[in-house]
């Protein structure tokens, strides 16, 4: 399956030390472009921040519509690159508000 920017994926979302991976929402934030000409998504992590939110933390504000469980927020502070063997699947689609906060925020540190 080929996914596009803004879909919430199921995937093996790698740890920073790059040992291991936890099964986690995630947000492609990388073009379709990408994906046809290398093979590879880019993705934000989605993390509910029960351990305690960042200060640019972009919260999902329709988070039942986009289908997550909890309320969650988009930390693009996390990327990873992944093929899609290791996206188990699509959740939904990031609305159009949180959209411009991820993007604005995505400006702001790789302009």
């Amino acid at each position: 399956m080929t996914y596009k920017r803004w879909d919430i994926v199921a995937v093996a979302f790698p740890f920073v030390e790059g040992t291991d991976s936890k099964r986690r929402p995630a947000l492609i934030v990388s073009s379709e472009k990408l994906h046809a000409e290398q093979g590879v998504y880019w993705i934000a992590m989605i993390t509910t921040a029960k351990s305690g939110g960042r200060r640019d933390d972009v919260q999902i504000s329709d988070r039942e519509n986009v289908g997550l469980p909890e309320d969650c927020v988009v930390r693009l502070a996390r990327l990873a690159t992944v093929s899609d063997s290791l996206i188990a699947r699509r959740i939904g689609e990031l609305k159009p508000k949180d959209r411009n906060a991820v993007s604005a925020l995505w400006k702001r540190y790789a302009p």
